[in-house]
């Protein structure tokens, strides 16, 4: 049985679909976000894409209307994988990146030393992140330190980063293929929907799995992601998913099924 909505004390919502659509504030996002203030719930927005510096998010929120966002309320898959590293490589690992300035500047204030982009030294691990300044020698620095044996990790499976009118970006995932090809060897993904983001979640907010949820648009990470962490799924029919899509296959099955956030809003403040 699903956990009663009154009774979730951390909410994670993705961001474009589920609170906003581009600069259009989904119709109860302001309000709900209210209420789980009022209530002392805690909250988070998630991202996959870790291009943008997590001040930048804050400063979107800002500009759709929230009030007090922080950076303590953003997640993106960096800081998946800078909890990863820190992890698995101990707290100060030595890591070539292929990622944004934003990002890079990320790693390095969290203590993590990153190679410079031609180098030949020794890498604890490889980092490729959704990169939009790529490159031949970014490309050719992965593959050689992977063939030499670091480990390769991935921020994001996203093939792709939507952008207005059906066009997009090639993003983490793609550039991920290409790797792999000259390689031979797969990528360790850690963003949504893999066990590892919500390992991190649980650690920031220090709430019972079943007692957390994570709200989106998208089965195959939002709700995919609270399938493989075992918290609480929220099926928002705001953005990409339809009913259709999720009646028409079996393998992910969302808690609750809502036509958007003001759903939960109205569940949280019924008498």
């Amino acid at each position: 049985m699903a956990t009663l909505m009154k009774d979730i004390e951390c909410f994670v919502f993705d961001m474009d679909g589920t609170i906003n659509l581009g600069e259009t504030l989904i119709p109860g996002s302001l309000e709900l976000i209210d209420t789980l203030r009022a209530q002392n719930k805690k909250f988070f927005f998630f991202t996959n894409n870790s291009s943008k510096s997590p001040s930048a998010y804050v400063e979107k929120l800002a500009r759709l209307g929230f009030q007090g966002i922080t950076r303590d309320h953003i997640m993106t898959s960096g800081d998946v994988m800078i909890h990863y590293l820190k992890t698995h490589f101990g707290q100060t690992p030595v890591i070539y990146l292929a990622g944004t300035e934003d990002l890079e500047q990320q790693f390095t204030q969290a203590g993590i030393t990153l190679l410079p982009h031609d180098t030949y030294e020794k890498a604890d691990a490889v980092v490729v992140a959704f990169d939009t300044s790529f490159s031949f020698i970014k490309a050719n620095t992965v593959c050689r330190l992977i063939s030499a044996g670091a480990p390769f990790l991935a921020t994001n499976i996203d093939k792709v980063c939507p952008l207005e009118g059906g066009a997009y970006l090639p993003d983490c995932g793609s550039m991920c293929r290409m790797i792999a090809h000259a390689t031979g060897v797969e990528p360790k993904f850690t963003g949504k929907p893999f066990k590892e983001t919500v390992a991190y979640i649980l650690s920031a907010a220090g709430t019972d799995p079943q007692k957390t949820a994570m709200v989106g648009d998208r089965l195959y990470t939002d709700i995919a992601t609270a399938a493989a962490g075992g918290i609480v799924g929220i099926a928002v029919l705001s953005g990409e998913v339809t009913m259709e899509d999720i009646t028409g296959q079996d393998e992910i099955h969302p808690d609750y099924i809502l036509d958007s956030v003001a759903d939960i809003y109205q569940a949280l403040t019924e008498a």
